[in-house]
């Protein structure tokens, strides 16, 4: 075979080529990693073809601080006096007009910007500058969240006004609800709920998507208030999608409570609900329920941002849509999966898990093994005492009065039980750890302190007071499977010294005791010792124990 060698030319087209190769993924990793939280994909896709350019990856705020001299209109329409933010029409046109549209008005301004000497984008015949598929950025956009010192920031806003003359409050300004018989949007005092249950995901018949409302209404009032050169809410994408600037929104300490007719206290039981009916229409109310849960709506409404982490598609009560066999409106679940799913965020038993994850709560809770449901106590919810159910309660009054009452006396019964259990003053203010000591000194276990620690962060969370109803709880963490707190067995007893673990997954002693400290000192961020540095926990020998 002749071996034909490559001229000085071929030469530095094989070298160009090779760098490309080498260069280009680089610059794509590298823009991928950069900070784009405006990053639009333009992407026409209703009557595409099948062999097409892919979509452009569109930077918004880099064009509009180019163009900061100008407003809006350079590049969206108007419609009822307030920006559409589609480009350069109020509604889609399809895809041949939409992109005829799309090259026509860039280029131009392109090339318009061009011949000014002025910074430009890509011009005819530069197709693959925008439309490319290596290198393109990723959007790094974080969904902003109307929490609650955000809302109250805008319901004490001056410049914002309500949508009538006299009324008290701007809550008008913002919220409505469809109207069918008027065919149109109106405002209903003390039915304020947020936009996500009525303007979803995607865009359904002729409700616009969450995604284009908050868009259209946000970036629209803050751009008229702050055309009356009042101080007013951001217009560009990063203020509000870019995570270092959505950490540094001001966060107010006192934010009072959102007042919507919602009540204090709520009884929860859909069986009583059941016999209440049943007594009203002169029967005999069953009485085969499970105890009712006094339900502290004012101390949740604290521990969350939103109405919609509970109450997730509607204002509604829970049993509105989540039946006791389901309905359509629930898409079949039932209300107690709806309560007691623990793998959902959206139920009572579920949110409470995700609670266990913090650092006060992970370093017992995420080694622990997951129970099953049987095996719960539902007593720590189910509480009320049927006695209080004789006669049945016939008003909402009635209900609610109870609920107060049960909630009133939990601290009474925590410290009652609480009384029954050891003191933490009676445990062992240090326990020696010596039982492997060969090429380590015994481990000096300051065991008071550490459960003085966990007690203070127990105290900290009613939830966390609930549910560890007395010291013999908190011992559990360490004394698992533990018949009596008061006085737990060596932890050898179980776990054997031999270095391999059991059968049935149990470790060896040495596994597991460096497991269960240090596992609870990473969960828990105790930098201190570190994992690594033996010599903190026991000092070494300076010969091996013969």
């Amino acid at each position: 075979m002749t071996h034909i060698l490559p001229t000085g030319r071929q030469k530095f087209i094989f070298i160009a080529l090779a760098v490309a190769f080498l260069v280009i993924p680089r610059l794509g990793a590298a823009s991928q990693k950069a900070d784009t939280p405006d990053l639009i994909d333009i992407r026409l896709t209703e009557g595409k073809p099948v062999r097409e350019m892919p979509g452009v990856g569109f930077s918004h705020d880099k064009h509009t601080n180019t163009l900061k001299d100008q407003n809006c209109s350079a590049c969206h329409l108007k419609e009822n006096g307030k920006f559409i933010f589609k480009f350069q029409r109020i509604k889609d046109g399809g895809y041949h007009t939409d992109k005829t549209l799309y090259h026509e008005k860039c280029i131009s301004c392109h090339q318009e910007r061009s011949e000014k000497s002025l910074s430009s984008g890509p011009l005819t015949s530069q197709c693959r500058l925008c439309h490319s598929q290596t290198g393109a950025a990723i959007k790094t956009a974080q969904p902003v969240a109307m929490d609650k010192s955000l809302h109250y920031r805008h319901e004490i806003a001056s410049a914002i006004h309500p949508a009538k003359e006299g009324e008290e409050t701007n809550c008008s300004a913002c919220h409505h609800e469809y109207d069918k018989a008027l065919d149109k949007t109106v405002y209903v005092k003390g039915e304020e709920s947020t936009c996500r249950y009525c303007h979803k995901a995607t865009l359904i018949e002729k409700t616009r998507s969450f995604q284009t409302v908050a868009h259209e209404s946000c970036v629209n009032c803050h751009y008229q208030i702050q055309s009356t050169q009042q101080k007013a809410g951001p217009t560009d994408c990063a203020a509000c999608h870019a995570p270092a600037r959505l950490s540094g929104i001001a966060k107010l300490e006192d934010v009072p409570r959102i007042k919507r007719n919602q009540p204090d206290s709520v009884l929860m039981s859909l069986w009583l609900k059941d016999a209440q009916t049943a007594q009203q229409a002169g029967k005999e109310p069953s009485k085969q329920f499970v105890n009712p849960v006094a339900f502290n709506h004012k101390l949740h409404e604290a521990k969350t941002e939103h109405c919609y982490t509970c109450h997730h598609d509607s204002m509604e009560t829970c049993s509105e849509c989540h039946t006791r066999t389901g309905s359509d409106k629930s898409h079949l679940t039932r209300l107690d999966q709806a309560m007691h799913s623990p793998d959902s965020r959206k139920s009572c038993l579920g949110c409470h898990e995700t609670q266990m994850e913090s650092k006060d709560c992970s370093g017992c809770h995420f080694q622990m093994v997951q129970t099953n449901f049987t095996d719960s106590d539902c007593t720590k919810c189910h509480a009320i005492d049927r006695k209080w159910l004789d006669p049945m309660p016939d008003s909402k009054e009635a209900w609610t009065q109870i609920a107060e009452q049960d909630i009133r006396l939990r601290p009474d019964r925590q410290r009652l039980l609480q009384e029954k259990q050891i003191h933490i003053d009676q445990t062992p203010e240090e326990v020696t750890i010596d039982i492997l000591a060969d090429q380590y000194e015994g481990a000096k276990f300051p065991h008071r302190k550490i459960a003085k620690s966990l007690s203070q962060r127990i105290e900290k969370s009613e939830l966390a007071k609930q549910f560890h109803d007395g010291t013999s709880t908190l011992c559990s963490g360490c004394h698992h499977h533990s018949l009596d707190p008061a006085s737990p067995p060596k932890c050898a007893s179980c776990h054997g010294i031999s270095p391999t673990s059991e059968p049935d997954g149990r470790p060896g002693l040495k596994g597991a005791y460096h497991s269960q400290c240090i596992t609870c000192h990473q969960q828990m961020g105790i930098e201190k010792p570190a994992a690594t540095d033996c010599n903190s926990c026991h000092q070494k020998r300076t010969s091996s124990v013969q």
